[in-house]
C-alpha cells in the first residue's frame, strides 16, 4: 500500500489494483512453503497439484462451471488470445474460411487477436456501437454468416464502463446455432473489469467463454483465467505440455492460483456494497468537475455502466499535458487501457468509436476502487479542476 502512504491519489483502478492484505498473506504462505512443481509426481509436488486443483474447484464453483472449464492462463491478454485464436484454430478443422465477429471498442488484447485471424485468412466483421458504447443487437444479427464461429464482446468496457446486453447476444446466437444445428458460432466475452461489480458466473452471462484476470479484482498479476462452457473446444496457443487439459501449455504458479481464487470470492461477497459506494463517489466526482469545468465532456451511458469508470474530455486539451500535470499534483490517472494507444494511431480509439474524433486526444479515465475514499475525490476534484482550468483556454 506505498502508494496511499505517500498520499498520492490513485484513480486507476480499471489498469490495475494492489493487492489486497489476505490475498498476499495466503501467496506468501505458498512461496514460502511450495515451490514444487505440480506436474511433479513425487509426493510433494502431488501436494500442490491438489492445492491447485481445489482452487480451480473453488473457482468453478462461484463461476457456475466444472473444474475443467476453467483454464489458468497468464493473465487477460492471454486469455482474450486463447479463446479468438483457440476457437479460430479448431474451427478450421470443418471450416475452410471461419470468420468472427468483434465490437467497435474491443479491448487492444482482442482487436489484434482479431487481425491475427484475418492475418492467418480468417475473416473479421466489427459491430459498431452507439454513442454510449452500446451495440446493437439487430446490427450484431445481420453480420452473423454461415461461417461465423465465434462472437467476442466485452462485458464490461475499459475505458468508458458501458455493460453491454451479453445474456440477450447469447440467447441470439443460441437460437442461431439451432437454425444451423452447429456448434458455432460461440460468444466469449472479457468480463475482466466486471466481478467486483456484476454477476459474472457462465449462466447469467448466457456465454461459451470468458476472461477474467485477477489484476482487476485486488489479486496477483500475471494470472488470468478462460473460463469455457462444458462442450465448448478450442486449439492451445502456447505448446510444450498438457497443462489444463491440454489447452494450456506451462507450469502452474500455486501462489498465484491461491491469491486469485480468494480475491474473487472478496469481491464477489462485496458487490453490491461496494458498487453502490463507488456509485456515490463517482457522482459526486462528476459534479464537482462539472461545477467548474461545464465545458466538460462525460463520455458513455449514464446508467447501464460500471459504477467505478468515468471517461472525461477536455475539449481542445491534450490528454499527455493534462496527465503530466496531475501526476506532478499527486494524482494519478489515466488514458485508458494501457494497451490501447498504438504509434500509428493517435488518440483514442475508444472516444473515436462513439462518434467523437474531436475529443480523442483529449480524454481522461478516472476510476475508483476500495481504497478510494470521499476524501481522495474531493481533492482529486480540487486538484482536476486547478490543473484543467489552467490549460483551457475559451
Amino acid at each position: 500500500m506505498d502508494w496511499f502512504k505517500r498520499k498520492r491519489i490513485f484513480l486507476d483502478y480499471a489498469s490495475a489494483t494492489p493487492v489486497l492484505p489476505a490475498v498476499r498473506q495466503v501467496m506468501e504462505q505458498y512461496w514460502s512453503k511450495n515451490f514444487y512443481n505440480a506436474s511433479a509426481i513425487y509426493a510433494a509436488g502431488v501436494s500442490v497439484k491438489k492445492a491447485i486443483e481445489h482452487d480451480r474447484a473453488r473457482m468453478a464453483r462461484m463461476l457456475g462451471v466444472s473444474p475443467n472449464g476453467v483454464i489458468f492462463t497468464a493473465g487477460g491478454t492471454e486469455s482474450d488470445n486463447l479463446a479468438v485464436l483457440g476457437v479460430f484454430e479448431k474451427s478450421l478443422e470443418i471450416i475452410k474460411k471461419p470468420h468472427i465477429i468483434i465490437s467497435a471498442i474491443e479491448h487492444p488484447a482482442v482487436t489484434a487477436a482479431a487481425a491475427e485471424v484475418v492475418r492467418r485468412g480468417g475473416e473479421m466483421s466489427t459491430c459498431e456501437v452507439n454513442e454510449e458504447g452500446v451495440i446493437s443487437i439487430a446490427a450484431l444479427k445481420k453480420l452473423l454468416k454461415e461461417n461465423t464461429v465465434l462472437v467476442s464482446i466485452a462485458l464490461a468496457n475499459h475505458e468508458i464502463g458501458t455493460i453491454q446486453p451479453i445474456a440477450k447476444i447469447g440467447r441470439l446466437l443460441s437460437e442461431f446455432r439451432k437454425t444451423r444445428h452447429s456448434a458455432y458460432p460461440y460468444l466469449h466475452t472479457d468480463a475482466s473489469q466486471a466481478p467486483s461489480y456484476l454477476d459474472v458466473s457462465i449462466d447469467s452471462l448466457h456465454a461459451d467463454l470468458f476472461t477474467l484476470d485477477a489484476a482487476k479484482i485486488y489479486g496477483p498479476k500475471g494470472i488470468g483465467l478462460l473460463v469455457a462452457r462444458r462442450g465448448v473446444k478450442i486449439h492451445p496457443v502456447i505448446f510444450g505440455g498438457g497443462q489444463e487439459g491440454g489447452r494450456r501449455a506451462g507450469t502452474a504458479n500455486p501462489a498465484l492460483i491461491a491469491g486469485f481464487a480468494l480475491a474473487l470470492e472478496i469481491v464477489s461477497k462485496d458487490r453490491a456494497k461496494e458498487s453502490r459506494r463507488l456509485e456515490n463517489l463517482r457522482q459526486s466526482f462528476i459534479e464537482s468537475i462539472k461545477t467548474c469545468l461545464p465545458e466538460i465532456v462525460v463520455n458513455g451511458p449514464t446508467v447501464i455502466r460500471l459504477p467505478n469508470i468515468a471517461s472525461v474530455s477536455v475539449p481542445g486539451v491534450m490528454t499527455e499535458f493534462i496527465l503530466l500535470k496531475l501526476d506532478q499534483a499527486g494524482m494519478m490517472v489515466s488514458v485508458g487501457s494501457a494497451c490501447s494507444y498504438d504509434e500509428k494511431i493517435s488518440g483514442s480509439p475508444v472516444i473515436r468509436a462513439l462518434g467523437k474524433p474531436e475529443l480523442s486526444e483529449s480524454t481522461l479515465r478516472f476510476s475508483f476502487g476500495r481504497f478510494t475514499t470521499r476524501q481522495d475525490v474531493r481533492q482529486a476534484a480540487q486538484i482536476f479542476c486547478r490543473v484543467a482550468c489552467s490549460m483551457v483556454k475559451y
